[in-house]
């Protein structure tokens, strides 16, 4: 069988995915680059905002009403809507479901993983990086917030299967992993006896020769000492991005938040007494019911006093099922529309001067992809810091770590380097 995959959304889907296509390739089934190619077509969706949503809906009807193969969807929408999903793809699995896809299409049992010797190819979808799933569910309950509904409780990967994973993912030549889920912080806290995400890491810094190790987004309440005292390790790469999504204490109380200004701040604090060279980046909501014009400006200020690397902008969308689609005092498309824009221009701003402040120093960078251009052949990929570098080389560079040199920021925003030795 030939299957193609796609997907909608963040890094856990793309873990999933890379997941999949490891045990169907084990199980007999050929990953192919081209849906034209593909018997099966494998979608996995999102429902973390309306777009989202919208946006896994138009995926599967592209690939059903474009490719004559047969078209299985699974996720967290499908899991919010599976009656919808069913009606507009041939197959729909829950997000509990999701691991016996393979087994259900190929009714093969899974050779070792270990045999294969490169990660199976995804087209658009693929990474050099590995994207290895810790941990599903989520115990907090944001009151805009869908996945702890579409997902469940938190839920551990038990620490000798992710070593497995990641050792399996070693003998493909990957050089970097990112550790992923749903809330990645509260990894180990099921576990009997309980354990912590630092735990995690060290139990992989210590069993495995990985180069790289990156964690995906962590929640502030999930961050403590033991976690920051391990960016000082040179395999850990020094960055967190930790949502904040409200600088006022007004909205974050309403958005069902454990954390305060104050605590946020401490935690900040406690990040870059500890390890000041970790890059900081954030998620922000604009527009959240509730959010008058001087809650906003006391939630801009707080987050300019934050300082970080760079950040995203959420304009809120009420999402059927949640409370804040049930809340009273909800602000009009057209001031979160110019909130947004304000809070995109601050990150602009902030991004830029991060990176300016990166120019003369030396990166190591692990280089994902190549484009040929009339200057010449160049390479993308990304620094310790999460900073996308771009390099012109002769070299055949894919999937390499080098160190080079940043020499300057260019209009785009690209930070440009030169090779070193």
């Amino acid at each position: 069988m030939k299957i193609f995959l796609d997907m909608v959304g963040c890094r856990l889907n793309q873990a999933e995915i890379d997941a999949l296509a490891i045990d169907l390739t084990n199980r007999g089934a050929k990953i192919v680059a081209d849906p034209a190619l593909a018997d099966t077509i494998i979608i996995n969706t999102c429902c973390v905002t309306a777009k989202a949503s919208a946006d896994s809906r138009k995926m599967i009807r592209h690939y059903k009403n474009k490719y004559p193969a047969k078209v299985v969807s699974t996720g967290c929408w499908v899991s919010m809507a599976q009656p919808k999903a069913l009606e507009i793809s041939d197959q729909a699995f829950l997000n509990d479901q999701k691991e016996l896809i393979p087994e259900f299409l190929l009714r093969s049992p899974a050779d070792t993983v270990s045999e294969l010797k490169q990660k199976p190819k995804l087209g658009q979808r693929n990474r050099t990086r590995g994207f290895v799933k810790v941990q599903d569910g989520c115990n907090n309950a944001c009151s805009f917030c869908l996945t702890a509904i579409a997902r469940g409780a938190s839920l551990s990967t038990p620490a000798e299967k992710v070593l497995e994973r990641v050792q399996q993912l070693e003998g493909m030549n990957v050089k970097e992993i990112v550790l992923t889920g749903v809330q990645l912080g509260s990894w180990g806290k099921d576990l009997l006896p309980g354990k912590r995400l630092s735990d995690l890491l060290e139990t992989l810094l210590e069993n495995s020769t990985v180069p790289r190790i990156r964690l995906s987004s962590i929640e502030p309440w999930d961050v403590d000492q033991n976690l920051a005292a391990l960016f000082s390790h040179s395999r850990l790469m020094p960055h967190l991005h930790i949502p904040l999504q409200s600088g006022s204490d007004l909205i974050l109380k309403a958005m069902r938040r454990p954390v305060t200004q104050e605590r946020f701040s401490q935690v900040l604090g406690m990040i870059r007494e500890i390890s000041p060279q970790t890059a900081i980046s954030t998620d922000v909501i604009s527009g959240f019911p509730g959010e008058t014009d001087e809650l906003f400006e006391e939630s801009y200020k707080f987050i300019k006093e934050c300082d970080f690397s760079s950040g995203h902008v959420f304009s809120f969308s009420p999402m059927p099922g949640t409370l804040a689609d049930q809340m009273e005092n909800q602000v009009q498309s057209s001031m979160i529309k110019t909130r947004s824009s304000r809070l995109l221009a601050h990150f602009k701003s902030q991004e830029t001067a991060y990176k300016q402040g990166k120019v003369g120093q030396t990166a190591q960078v692990l280089f994902e992809s190549k484009k040929v251009t009339l200057q010449g052949t160049y390479y993308s990929g990304f620094s310790e810091d999460y900073q996308r570098i771009v390099c012109y080389s002769n070299e055949n560079l894919l999937n390499q770590i080098r160190e080079v040199r940043l020499v300057r920021l260019t209009e785009r925003g690209h930070l440009v380097a030169e090779e070193l030795g």
